[in-house]
Order: C-alpha cells, then sequence, then structure tokens
C-alpha cells in the first residue's frame, strides 16, 4: 500500500539502510554555512486573490501527496496539508521551495543538508532563489532591473568572448540612433553671450571727447 502512495516520488525519500553507510559520509562532509541571511521570506500576512490548495500545487509539481503529509510529519512544513485548506502566499512558497527539492530527488539526509542554513518556515520564493554549490550557499538572483548597466555589461562581454562582431554593430547602430534621438528632443543649451568689452580705439576716443 506505501509503495503505491509513493507513486512519482523517488525512493530515496523514503528512509533506509543505505542512507547511514557509504553513501551518508559525503552528506556529512558536505555543511551548508548557516549565513542565508540575504534571502528573504514571503510574508505570511499576503492572502492570495485566487488561493491555491495544496493538491493543486502538488499536482502542478508532481508532487506525491503521501510525500506531503510526511514532510509536515518530519517538520519541513510549517502547516498541515491534511488540514490547510486554501494557502496564502507564503504556504504555496513554502510548498514550492521544499516541494521542488523533493520532486528533484532530495531525501531526508539532503533536505537536512541543503535547507540546514535557512529559518523556519522555508517560504523562500524558487523563482528568485537558487543554490550555489561553489560557495554552499543560497542566494538570491539578481534583478536586471535593479542594476540594467552591469547586465548589459555582462552581456557585451559574452559577445566580445564569442567574437559576434554582427550584434555588436547592431548595438553601435542602435546606440547611435538613440544618441541622436536624444539629442532632437534635448537640444544643446545655447552658449551664454560675453559681456561686451570696448575696444582701446573705442576707450582712447572717448577720453579724448571727454577731454
Amino acid at each position: 500500500m506505501t509503495g503505491n502512495l509513493l507513486t512519482g516520488v523517488k525512493p530515496t525519500f523514503e528512509p533506509n539502510q543505505s542512507h547511514r553507510g557509504r553513501d551518508a559520509v559525503p552528506a556529512i562532509l558536505f555543511q551548508v554555512p548557516e549565513d542565508n541571511s540575504a534571502l528573504i521570506q514571503v510574508p505570511s500576512a499576503q492572502q492570495l486573490l485566487f488561493p491555491v490548495s495544496v493538491r493543486g500545487i502538488c499536482d502542478e509539481l508532481g508532487l506525491n501527496w503521501w510525500a506531503v503529509v510526511k514532510l509536515y510529519e518530519d517538520g519541513w512544513l510549517s502547516f498541515s496539508p491534511e488540514t490547510t485548506t486554501r494557502l496564502d502566499e507564503a504556504q504555496e512558497a513554502e510548498l514550492r521551495f521544499v516541494g521542488s527539492l523533493v520532486v528533484a530527488g532530495c531525501d531526508r539526509m539532503m533536505l537536512a543538508v541543503l535547507l540546514g542554513g535557512l529559518r523556519k518556515p522555508y517560504a523562500y520564493d524558487v523563482r528568485k532563489t537558487y543554490f550555489d554549490w561553489s560557495t554552499r550557499r543560497w542566494r538570491v538572483l539578481p534583478d536586471p532591473r535593479e542594476h540594467p548597466e552591469a547586465v548589459f555589461a555582462d552581456w557585451l562581454e559574452t559577445l566580445i568572448q564569442k567574437g559576434d562582431a554582427s550584434s555588436l554593430s547592431g548595438i553601435e547602430e542602435l546606440a547611435q540612433d538613440a544618441l541622436s534621438r536624444v539629442r532632437l528632443l534635448s537640444p544643446e543649451p545655447a552658449q551664454p553671450e560675453l559681456p561686451h568689452h570696448k575696444s582701446w580705439s573705442e576707450t582712447s576716443d572717448g577720453e579724448q571727447m571727454q577731454g
């Protein structure tokens, strides 16, 4: 009966003896630092305009219902999927974040490793978060709208490394066209007139006339 309930879920999510032997050694050595302060949890007070159900999210992720129940029983979820009929924004983010790891093949031991440095509840936006394996930290995906110059500079560097002269020429033409339109919309201010100074002859004549 249990095997049928876990259909579609990685079998390694369930405890077995192999995890306590050879496979457990890398997970013990693989420690995630606890400094993940850059991650921002989704506020729990925000209610969704169109609330979704736990089963709806499970169907979307391809996550088995029994696995979700076990996630709550083991302390990975802060709410009971059996008694929560509608999810708020934080609960949805939490289920998507943890559920995506399970669907990807993480068992209990790997969940403990990956989530060990994060604050509970694990209500993190899976669309804006990624795990940096080189530093073993969760990080926030950069928003290109916040630093457009840096994103553009990185793109240019990529084109240079690829030797994509065609794309670079197109960017140059677009930049020249944009500059032309800006100059038409914002003409250069007129140069201020310099104060008029009398010449030596004018001054001399004036002095002579006054004399």
